[in-house]
């Protein structure tokens, strides 16, 4: 497949306070702890340490059989051996096995909504949750029992109550050692525009109309972790959905496919109706575009060969990127290092900006210090050295929008072009050539675009008798875009219903 150099990727789309940063999970919303939340926090821990302790009531028992002749006075040394043992394992496993098996909430966390994540807001791992109750609770507690009795227990719990409190974000000393804290559970609400855009933050060049954002029935434009910056796995998308009553969705992953087999499955489990979907980057003339192509054979060749050519280029402009800044730092960057953490093979500046201000071998380098001064000083770095025309652009090789289209067809599929809003008021005449290359459809409702756009888009799609699309485009729960708010009228879903029912 032919391919020629063209921009890199489209302004990010995360929008976040800078210190009222919120971050949300795939089925709740969650927020930040504050002190109000210490009496319902200290009731979860003390459950949590009812529910480690709970094989010594045993004891009460074994004490009655006692004294009912059940049970043999001689027989208690081996019974307390038994339960010993028993206490010992319940201590260094039970709350650690719940932890893993629900992703970060014990028995008391769960009754009263909290939840443990990464620093950022993601969902931790199961090293993490399991290092932090070992190493934060279980062993210190045999220790300090087993040396100082309960006094030791009881005075580690009270210095490390202590410094939550004393922690703006109220983390304990093992989350500020392995980058999680607790977070309190509550329900995602709409989120406003100018709530979304913070000053530090590159606005778009025109403000999204969004006041009055619904949730629709269907969403079609959904990104999971098959994607770079998806925050969530397809099984929590469809447990959204449903949650959310969100009947039919199309996961539609940056020039990749896989995620489509395992929704299929999921479809049938949740009741949502799933249409086989994906978004291919596109250049057209120079200009990168992207294209949503629905009811594909996902299965086919073709695009695990797009998926392998998009790895391949991302990682070359990826290391041209860092070559670029290496001359202008003098020091060395460790791409290796930096792509062997990244899956998707694409360093971004925003990546890279992270990278150099949090190393220690770069703290001495003059071009830095300006962008130290700011918590979010990566983003003016970013926009500085790596955005278009400046002098770490790299740009990346796409496939052409004549051979996308042919790949979309090829595979039984029907070609949408992705919120084109900003293409129709920018470069018109490259929305009509797109159009007559053969451009099934277009996405007319999209949180991206004003209703002036989405007007004119739909006069468009009328005119030439385009089928209609709608998607939120979700990524994560860090941007303004959520699942099903898809910015379209619900007297307009009719519209969208004439697609999907032309090939269902």
């Amino acid at each position: 497949m032919k391919r020629r150099k063209t921009g890199e990727s489209m302004e990010k789309m995360r929008k976040t306070p800078g210190k009222r940063k919120t971050y949300q999970l795939a089925v709740d919303g969650i927020r930040p702890l504050t002190a109000q939340d210490s009496k319902n926090r200290l009731l979860a821990f003390c459950m949590d340490v009812s529910i480690m302790l709970c094989p010594i009531a045993l004891w009460n028992i074994i004490l009655l059989a006692v004294l009912g002749n059940i049970i043999s006075i001689s027989g208690i040394k081996l019974i307390s051996i038994f339960i010993g043992v028993l206490l010992v394992i319940s201590i260094l496993f039970l709350n650690s096995y719940i932890y893993r098996q629900t992703g970060g909430q014990s028995v008391g966390m769960r009754m009263f909504g909290f939840k443990v994540v990464k620093k950022s807001g993601r969902k931790a791992s199961r090293q993490q949750l399991l290092l932090r109750e070992l190493a934060g609770f279980d062993i210190p507690f045999i220790i300090l029992m087993y040396f100082t009795n309960a006094f030791g227990v009881m005075l580690y719990w009270g210095l490390n109550g202590l410094f939550t409190l004393a922690d703006s974000r109220h983390r304990s000393l093992i989350d500020v050692i392995l980058g999680t804290r607790v977070v309190a559970l509550e329900k995602a609400a709409p989120v406003k525009q100018k709530e979304a855009v913070p000053e530090n933050v590159k606005p778009q060049p025109k403000p999204v109309e969004q006041p009055d954002m619904i949730m629709n029935t269907m969403d079609l434009h959904i990104h999971s972790n098959f994607s770079d910056r998806g925050q969530y796995n397809v099984e929590e998308i469809f447990q959204y959905a449903k949650r959310n009553r969100i009947q039919t969705i199309s996961i539609t992953d940056l020039d990749c496919a896989k995620a489509n087999s395992i929704a299929v499955r999921m479809s049938e489990l949740y009741g949502v109706t799933y249409i086989p979907g994906i978004e291919i980057n596109c250049d057209l003339h120079g200009r990168r575009i992207r294209v949503l192509g629905y009811f594909i054979q996902y299965s086919s060749e073709l695009f695990a060969h797009i998926e392998n050519e998009s790895l391949v280029n991302e990682k070359r402009a990826s290391i041209d990127r860092v070559r670029r800044f290496e001359s202008l730092l003098g020091r060395n960057i460790d791409e290796e290092r930096l792509l062997k953490s990244n899956r998707f093979q694409r360093l971004s500046g925003e990546l890279i900006a992270k990278h150099v201000l949090n190393r220690p071998e770069f703290e001495d380098c003059a071009i830095l210090k300006p962008y130290r001064r700011d918590e979010f000083g990566w983003r003016a770095l970013n926009k500085d050295y790596f955005a278009y025309g400046k002098p770490c652009y790299v740009p990346v090789k796409y496939p052409y929008l004549k051979d996308v289209l042919d790949v979309i067809e090829l595979t039984g599929g029907i070609s949408v072009l992705a919120h084109p809003g900003k293409l129709l008021v920018q470069e018109p005449e490259l929305l009509h050539e797109a159009l007559q290359l053969g451009v099934q459809g277009i996405e007319v409702f999209h949180p991206m675009h004003t209703k002036k756009e989405m007007a004119s888009l739909l006069k468009l799609a009328t005119d030439r008798k385009l089928l209609v699309s709608a998607g939120s485009g979700f990524y994560n729960m860090e941007g303004i875009t959520r699942i099903g708010r898809c910015n379209c009228p619900k007297e307009a879903e009719g519209l969208i219903d004439m697609m999907l029912h032309a090939r269902m």
